[in-house]
């Protein structure tokens, strides 16, 4: 449906107020320098990658905003629709600092040399499996204690639609170890988020998936959610993250990038309805539809809830009763649900969780 990468370029007449002092430089051929040696006042090109999501907006009004350039940052932003080849185009070069959701953390910080700096949004507080209203499933309530619609005997064997090895799958895991349930009782039948939704609204399957903007459309089926990532307590970080060899030679570009980011967080707090229309703008400009009642629901529910410095460095603390950090902690207990379904192994989940793929220094200052 969608291409792997598009590229936000700005127009022609942008690029021409680009300062002389660059143009005159390239115009006499000299070497281009180290961003790090640039004289003062000359902008620091850096090449960032986000999604056309909740965790890519922030960034997106930092440049829509003009807040980079007042950084004295002159950014180039590659927005791709997944982890994977967001994480191939890290691996042959492309770009330094970013944000990706759970499944980019894995691939790039446990399998090439990302660093976790902060966090952004919470991907389980708009995720869940739904059931059209008069399954059995729904009419048999909601369990207080385990927070699920019905009990083992009427979920199982029930065909759910959904995108296998996502987070959802992760949530369907947690819901049936919540029910006393084995993965083989249910039918997973494995179909990408837009499909599943088509396919289940034509009368297909049990339950189905319904992340992201997806949610919001179930809200006005005759659909309930069954199932929450927040009913299981789930906590699915998207990440802020930059690279080792940036940080190591160009930190001050990536507490640069971090300031703006965070006022971009800041901003989308006290503007939520007109940061709403901005993330229809993203989306649209990358290939993704959404509306705009949709977007700010979005808004209200997940992207407002980004944590502030002190919420970031309280994540880089220590969890309680254990000696991993509270992001540590939180990431193992995915990796638990991903090694069991077999996804990854337990060598993955060792490298991701590695002390020196967090770095909480550039919050410190931010919050300083």
């Amino acid at each position: 449906m969608i291409t792997g990468m598009t590229a936000c370029s700005k127009a022609p007449e942008e690029k021409k107020s680009e300062p002389a002092a660059q143009t005159q430089t390239e115009a006499k051929g000299e070497a281009a320098t180290d961003a790090a040696t640039e004289p003062a006042g000359e902008p620091e090109k850096v090449t960032i990658s986000v999604h056309p999501s909740g965790h890519g907006l922030p960034a997106y009004i930092a440049e829509e905003k003009g807040w980079f350039k007042e950084e004295g940052l002159d950014v180039e932003t590659l927005v791709y629709i997944s982890a994977p080849p967001q994480m191939e185009a890290y691996a042959s070069g492309a770009w330094e600092i970013g944000t990706t959701g759970f499944g980019g953390i894995i691939l790039g910080v446990a399998k090439n040399d990302l660093k976790v700096i902060g966090v952004s949004i919470d991907d389980a507080t708009v995720m869940g499996l739904w059931a059209r209203n008069d399954s059995d499933i729904v009419k048999a309530g909601k369990d207080e204690k385990t927070g699920v619609y019905g009990t083992a005997a009427e979920w199982k064997d029930k065909e759910i639609l959904l995108a296998q090895g996502t987070i959802t799958d992760v949530l369907l895991t947690a819901t049936l170890e919540k029910l006393g349930m084995k993965d083989n009782e249910v039918v997973r039948t494995n179909m990408d988020a837009s499909t599943a939704y088509t396919a289940f609204n034509s009368g297909s399957g049990d339950m189905v998936q319904a992340n992201a903007s997806f949610y919001f459309n179930a809200l006005n089926e005759d659909w309930t959610a069954v199932t929450t990532g927040e009913a299981m307590d789930l906590f699915m970080p998207s990440a802020i993250i930059a690279s080792e060899k940036i940080i190591n030679e160009r930190p001050q570009v990536v507490e640069k990038f971090t300031r703006a980011y965070m006022k971009g967080v800041e901003w989308i707090k006290e503007n939520p309805e007109e940061a709403a229309q901005m993330l229809v703008d993203f989306c649209d400009e990358n290939g993704v539809a959404t509306e705009y009642d949709n977007a700010l629901q979005f808004i209200n529910m997940q992207i407002v809830k980004i944590p502030d410095t002190a919420g970031q460095l309280d994540l880089f603390g220590k969890a309680e009763g254990k000696d991993v950090t509270k992001w540590q902690d939180s990431l193992g207990r995915l990796m638990d649900y991903y090694i069991t379904m077999g996804n990854y192994t337990q060598e993955d989940k060792d490298l991701l969780l590695k002390d020196e793929n967090y770095v909480s220094t550039f919050m410190e200052d931010l919050q300083k």
